[in-house]
């Protein structure tokens, strides 16, 4: 064994070259590297290199590649610390490994804490606990490299098409990969494609039942399938496979309430799991969100679209007349009508006087939220010819700019620092230093707008979309969060994606659900998604609440969906009102400011609605400061602010199969009620341990105690109240 410093995870490792081994006896023979935490094996009869690091407490990043291909890093990787900042002097062992009729098949292994990264003798990955040796994830064929399929992709060289499969565990249930309109909240099952799309978010990474977290570590187009038997990841341009894979500690005192069940003789797949260790080990692994600022916790406010200053303003004005909390209003897209994309101006002719108009929402308490499509520029922009001189767009595969943006639009390829650079220069002259406008609505950050995106290129012609395309999104953050930060202002960027990858969190990056039905089915899925999107790391959701298209505002329909999404979404980690209306007065000029829509205000819901949802506003208020504590404590621990009912109560059998209930943090659990027409509803309250009770919001009176087990209790849900239970401590 290779011995490892103190400060570093321990390493025991034996070398195996898939399908030739090294015998344990002759691995022992191995120079060793003082700080050394990888090993890379030669593996000359399967012409592969596999790679394998520790990477973070009870993780490992195993990289593999056809022989004599480059493991440098390339790319876009969600991996940022290798050791969370402890030292490390990247050496790594290196050998080579040829077929001898004296070497015995024997198991190669090297772990990192508790994980255990075993190559079998033929050549598979396997992934087992150290403590008890129960295998979590194995290869069910060994990893396969072959020359891309697409057209567009061809042409590159260097670049491969991969296969990965892994055997299931019976009883397996998946979470996280992102946001998908399944209605499920176990993505065990279901096709994904790795493509990011309006209200379909693509974040590669999945925690299991089993016991492990694994992260498929490049953003390459592809496919994920998951059944019974089996997951498999199909990517069609890689480098080289790059995985991460983590698990959670050796039980101790520390952690005594999990020792008893990985003791057990349990299958992997249904014993409890320390949820929240398992998503803190992937949040370090990839980078902790900054603390969003207090003003967040608070109501946004937002529709499509208000169309000039005063507009927007009257409506602010009328929120504070009426005593609504209002922290945040949005100015939606075309607010550069009269101008074209990328010239990065609000017109005088809509927005006269864009600083007085900020300074007077400052002067109430709100912030202003733009939505300027950066990202995109038409070629009637002043700044396109530029853009073009410098080769900072993304080409199609003949080495042109090509249409690929919103509306006709072209897009930067932010995979270059220096579009990156140009992009922040123009936004920062066009509407930070002028007016001190500095949070962002990324809008169509998937990009949107081509017709085929295999045909782009990016990084000045040498990565084809195919290889690096999911991270678009996830880039766009990353110049959004670094180029755009006020020098002296130590607040986060706030801006609001349409998509996201794995590791946006890091910048910052919050997302909404996209352009959604206004429909109970939809918010049913939105419930499931906004759970699975919480798993995946992202610390920031919303929806659009009532959904974005389709609703009349004047419909008994509509009004009982506003009031049932707002029950839901005020328990949001961001609490947004948006959607595309229609029905009741609208304001009919269609000048150069463009159209506005119906209202969507709650006042104009009718008086009903806008009495129940003045109460779950309230209650909204009332908790911004335990709202701010889950912000501050997942910007230390990844924890994240909504969870489904398992991630805290991970021992009890009736919490891990419900999904229609979620925890608001630690301490409140709400069962919103998700079905029209509908006036009762059952309630999963799990157990607790003694001196703890469960109080409802409504009822302080209706006191449950669940110390000898979870109870389901049946609860009344009349339109101005809903199912919130508290967890109190009572001695």
């Amino acid at each position: 064994p290779v011995v490892m410093p103190d400060h570093l995870p321990t390493l025991s490792l034996i070398v195996c070259l898939c399908g030739v081994f090294a015998s344990q006896a002759s691995a022992s023979s191995l120079s060793r590297l003082p700080g050394t935490s990888c090993i890379i094996v030669h593996c000359e009869t399967s012409n592969q290199t596999v790679r394998i690091d520790a990477w973070g407490e009870d993780a490992v990043r195993v990289r593999a590649a056809p022989e004599g291909a480059p493991m440098e890093e390339d790319g876009v990787s969600a991996l940022v610390h290798k050791f969370d900042g402890k030292e490390d002097d990247g050496r790594c062992e290196e050998v080579v490994v040829r077929r001898g009729e004296d070497l015995q098949a024997a198991p190669v292994w090297m772990s990192s804490g508790n994980m255990n990264a075993t190559i079998l003798p033929d050549g598979r990955l396997e992934f087992s606990r150290v403590h008890d040796g129960r295998v979590l994830l194995t290869e069910d064929n060994t990893r396969s490299f072959a020359a891309p399929t697409h057209p567009s992709t061809r042409g590159f060289t260097g670049f491969f098409s991969l296969t990965l499969q892994f055997s299931s565990t019976e009883g397996e249930r998946l979470y996280g990969l992102g946001q998908h309109k399944t209605g499920d909240l176990d993505n065990k099952g279901h096709i994904f494609t790795l493509q990011p799309d309006n209200t379909e978010i693509l974040i590669p990474v999945l925690h299991s039942s089993s016991g492990y977290s694994f992260l498929q570590n490049v953003p390459a187009y592809g496919t994920f399938n998951s059944s019974a038997e089996r997951t498999e990841w199909r990517l069609e341009a890689v480098r080289y496979m790059d995985v991460w894979v983590g698990t959670t500690p050796k039980p101790s005192a520390s952690n005594a309430a999990f020792k008893r069940s990985t003791d057990t003789e349990e299958g992997a797949g249904t014993a409890p799991v320390d949820w929240a260790t398992l998503l803190s080990r992937y949040a370090h692994a990839t980078g902790l969100s900054p603390e969003y600022p207090a003003w967040a916790t608070g109501f946004w406010q937002s529709k499509n679209r208000y169309r000039n200053q005063s507009q927007l303003l009257d409506v602010a004005r009328q929120h504070v007349t009426r005593g609504i909390p209002l922290s945040l209003i949005v100015i939606d897209y075309f607010n550069w009508r009269g101008s074209p994309l990328g010239d990065e101006v609000l017109p005088k002719q809509c927005w006269p006087d864009p600083k007085a108009m900020v300074d007077e929402l400052k002067a109430i308490g709100v912030e202003l939220l733009l939505s300027p499509y950066f990202h995109s520029l038409q070629p009637s922009s002043k700044n396109y010819p530029e853009a073009v001189r410098q080769r900072l767009l993304a080409v199609n595969t003949s080495g042109a700019a090509v249409e690929a943006g919103y509306d006709g639009t072209y897009i930067y390829d932010i995979y270059q620092p220096g579009a990156r650079r140009f992009m922040a220069e123009k936004v920062t002259d066009g509407y930070i230093a002028p007016y001190g406008i500095n949070h962002w609505w990324l809008d169509c950050d998937e990009p949107c707008g081509s017709n085929d995106v295999y045909n782009l290129v990016y990084r000045n012609g040498t990565w084809p979309a195919a290889f690096v395309g999911a991270a678009y999104p996830h880039v766009l953050g990353k110049a959004v969060s670094e180029e755009l930060a006020v020098k002296g202002d130590e607040s986060p960027v706030v801006m609001l994606g349409r998509s996201a990858w794995a590791g946006s969190q890091r910048f910052g990056h919050a997302v909404w659900s996209g352009d959604i039905e206004s429909t109970f089915d939809s918010l049913q899925q939105q419930f499931r998604a906004g759970l699975n999107v919480a798993m995946s790391g992202i610390a920031y959701w919303t929806t659009d609440i009532g959904g974005y298209g389709g609703a009349n505002i004047t419909t008994p329909y509509f009004r009982e969906l506003i009031v049932r999404w707002f029950q839901f979404g005020a328990f949001c980690p961001l609490f947004r009102l948006h959607g595309s209306r229609h029905g009741g007065p609208v304001d009919p000029r269609t000048d150069e400011c463009g159209s506005t829509g119906a209202s969507n205000e709650i006042w104009n819901f009718g008086e009903e609605a806008y009495k129940a949802i003045r109460v779950v506003m309230g209650i909204r208020a009332q908790l911004r400061p335990y709202i701010q504590s889950l912000y501050q404590e997942n910007a230390k621990t990844g924890a994240p602010i909504i969870r489904p009912l398992f991630y805290d109560f991970p021992e009890d059998e009736v919490a891990a199969s419900v999904d229609d209930q979620l925890m608001f943090g630690p301490s409140y659990l709400l069962a919103p009620q998700l079905f029209q027409g509908k006036t009762s509803r059952s309630v999963v309250l799990p157990e607790l341990p003694a001196h703890e009770l469960w109080v409802s919001w409504f009822d302080p009176s209706a006191v449950h105690n669940t110390t000898s087990g979870a109870v389901v209790i049946d609860e009344p849900t009349p339109l101005d109240t809903f199912p919130l239970f508290e967890r109190v401590c009572v001695g």
